[in-house]
């Protein structure tokens, strides 16, 4: 097993969804520092994983949970803002762009080359992205919240 590949997989996901981030809608990684006092609407990626199985002497099948974790200050003008950045996050998960893993970093083996595609898992129900709205986190802001949640998997060789 290759020791870079979850940083690599991170690495690529970051890079897929800041691609297609507005200055209207930021995004922020998870642990990144920042200050969103003055930030009404975002969003922060977060990652699972990678799980990894071996399948044969240097094959691997590896598995994500990406989660946008989305938020909004509602307003006397707009009701439907959360649900229209919850769309938003979700067609950045929705396998139409597809998410290429390449080798991203300026370390020795970081030669950017490209590793493979992630594929978008369907769930038991046959749901391919979970939305979870969670309401308002906090009254006096009336500060909303949900996530966008999707699963991949990409086969990966040593």
């Amino acid at each position: 097993m290759n020791a870079n590949w979850p940083r690599w997989i991170f690495a690529s996901v970051s890079k897929h969804l800041n691609a297609a981030v507005t200055t209207a809608f930021p995004m922020y990684i998870e642990g990144q520092n920042r200050n969103t006092r003055d930030l009404q609407n975002f969003f922060e990626f977060r990652m699972d994983g990678p799980t990894f199985k071996s399948l044969t002497k240097g094959s691997y099948e590896a598995y994500i949970e990406v989660n946008l974790l989305v938020q909004a200050v509602l307003n006397d003008k707009d009701y439907h803002k959360i649900h229209n950045y919850v769309g938003l996050c979700a067609t950045y998960l929705d396998g139409t762009l597809p998410i290429f893993i390449y080798k991203l970093g300026d370390g020795v083996s970081d030669d950017q080359s490209f590793i493979g595609c992630l594929d978008l898992l369907s769930g038991s129900g046959g749901e391919r992205l979970v939305v979870a709205h969670f309401g308002i986190v906090d009254p006096k802001t009336r500060l909303v919240q949900a996530s966008v949640e999707a699963h991949y998997r990409i086969d990966l060789f040593d």
